[in-house]
């Protein structure tokens, strides 16, 4: 590790590049926090996480304090569950009275987690080298990150990789001395909180780094209590965030299928999904865009020269070069040990149970159905691969910076800038999208709306499919003009849910509406034509975009 004395001027040089790589990529307009004209000019993930948010702000606060109401007839669920960014959302929740009635922050959050991105990056390359140059050169791996790129502007929270870095700088930093020798415990206990209030997926893998930590404490440094409170402080604070923000409340299940299905391929690092300007997309099963891990050409081309390096350097040596491997690994066996275990288990869970290269799977292990459960919790296990992605490219860097300090500089700068030629078209394609987006408008027309829901509470779905999740659109237009009335909503597309609840109070909704009992502040929205009931007198029908619903004759 090097001296810390300019360390703050790298963080500040990664992420004013970083922050640059965002506007580059999306413009300026995607951070005004009065503009969801992209959120619902791109319907996705980003919408519902926004509706989330606009839910959760109209809730008068409670305890737990994440708990949203009006978007699910089982009750009130947590905002994470709306993947609306918690961080986020309790601090703008307690700006609410003077914020606009129109505000979004995911534009916020985008620019400001890529300049983290390149900032945590800079200083992980601080440990490596302490070459100003190098490591701004280097933090453009990190802040233009391709599976970054490819989730800020839809699944945002799982943009914010600077939580895996950081786990990562406080590993290496494992025999740093602190002011106060607990300093370390609270550091890490601090980034658990925060992993919880981004997003939960990030949870397991800082715990995965957090144990090659201990084993450094353990069998280098000795440290076996500072290890003991390290992870015994970590796991509590971060159950208490959890019940604190409402994770466990209310009755939804915690896992669900796909475990194995949105897994990593192993081609991953080489597959650019049709993103690379010069490398062809390579083919997967289905459903592995979740294992998208892809380096970037540069990030390839620094990788083929870091094992040139390797070797040359072994071979400089005296002796044969599987000596000087031996001793190597007798020297630093421990870091190599903890190091190869948070590889493998990041890995591992990465390409799951069903190993799979390019189209053909080559391992599919069917699990018990108890421990299938528990790895559900986590079933899109493909993203795990992202700390492999940081540890392959940091592991290349430092290779890289055995050169002399102008030549390390120089290889950095050409790998960096291969990799953003090899994002051109990616970035032209996004860059037109969220730049300059078209002003929204609803597929439902307003006057139609308006008739329909004057003196609505609820929108009440029925009969509800079991495939009621694909149905974004008719959510999202809905959710997003019901907000602005405070019309509460019997189903919402959610993270965790119980559908068998939500099923049945559409079911007791739909029998009561055909008995001719339906209700007079209800707008009943139907999923299909075949649902909706025929020869109703007492029923006055409208139509919302390609849908219909219908209101009970006062």
């Amino acid at each position: 590790m090097t001296k810390n004395k300019t360390a703050p001027l790298a963080f500040i040089a990664g992420a004013i590049l970083g922050a640059l790589v965002f506007i580059q990529f999306f413009g300026v307009k995607i951070i005004d926090p009065t503009n969801t004209d992209w959120i619902f000019s791109n319907m996705g993930d980003v919408t519902q996480h926004h509706l989330g948010w606009v839910y959760y702000r109209n809730t008068p606060w409670t305890f737990p304090i994440g708990l949203t109401e009006g978007i699910s007839s089982d009750g009130m669920v947590s905002c994470m569950y709306t993947d609306s960014l918690p961080l986020f959302a309790v601090f703008f929740k307690l700006l609410s009275p003077i914020l606009p009635d129109t505000f979004q922050y995911f534009g916020l959050w985008g620019v400001l987690c890529f300049a983290l991105n390149g900032g945590f990056g800079a200083l992980l390359l601080r440990r490596i080298n302490s070459s100003l140059l190098f490591t701004t050169a280097g933090s453009l791996f990190y802040s233009a990150f391709f599976p970054s790129l490819l989730r800020i502007t839809q699944h945002n929270t799982l943009g914010a990789i600077w939580l895996i870095m950081a786990a990562l700088i406080l590993a290496l930093d494992h025999r740093r001395e602190y002011g106060h020798k607990f300093t370390s415990v609270l550091l890490w206990t601090l980034l658990c909180i925060v992993a919880v209030l981004v997003h939960m997926y990030f949870l397991p893998m800082i715990y995965i780094v957090m144990f090659g930590y201990m084993i450094l404490l353990v069998f280098m440094d000795r440290k076996k209590l500072l290890a003991a409170c390290t992870f015994a402080s970590s796991a509590f604070f971060t159950l208490l965030t959890m019940w604190i923000i409402g994770a466990f409340y209310g009755n939804g299940s915690y896992v669900d299928g796909g475990f194995g299905i949105y897994s990593a391929n192993l081609n991953t690092f080489f597959n650019s999904m049709g993103l690379s300007k010069y490398l062809h997309r390579l083919n997967t099963t289905k459903d592995q865009l979740e294992g998208y891990g892809y380096l970037g050409l540069g990030m390839l081309v620094c990788c083929f020269l870091a094992i040139i390096i390797a070797i040359s350097r072994l071979e400089r040596k005296e002796g044969k070069v599987s000596k000087n491997i031996a001793g190597y690994v007798k020297k630093h066996r421990t870091e190599i040990v903890a190091f190869s275990l948070v590889f493998l288990i990041s890995f591992l869970w990465a390409v799951s149970t069903t190993v799979a290269l390019n189209q053909k799977v080559i391992i599919d292990i069917k699990l018990p159905r108890l421990i299938l459960g528990g790895f559900s919790v986590f079933r899109a296990s493909g993203r795990f691969i992202w700390l492999p992605c940081i540890m392959v490219m940091t592991t290349a860097l430092w290779l890289v910076s055995k050169l002399d300090k102008r030549s390390a500089a120089a290889a950095v700068i050409i790998c960096a800038w291969l990799n953003c030629m090899d994002l051109r078209n990616f970035r032209v394609d996004m860059h037109n999208k969220y730049a300059a987006p078209p002003a929204y408008v609803s597929d439902i027309d307003r006057n139609e709306w308006d008739k329909a829901s004057e003196g609505v509470s609820e929108i009440v779905f029925l009969p509800l499919p079991e495939d009621y999740k694909t149905y974004m659109q008719l959510y999202f237009n809905t959710a997003q003009l019901a907000s602005e009335k405070g019309i509460k909503l019997s189903s919402f597309y959610l993270a965790r849910c119980d559908y068998g609840i939500l099923a049945q109070y559409a079911d007791e909704q739909y029998d009561m509406l055909l008995s001719g009992k339906g209700r007079n502040d209800a707008l009943y929205v139907f999923f299909s034509e075949e649902d909706i009931p025929k020869d109703k007198k007492d029923l006055t029908f409208y139509n919302l975009g390609e849908y219909t619903a219908a209101r009970v004759k006062k």
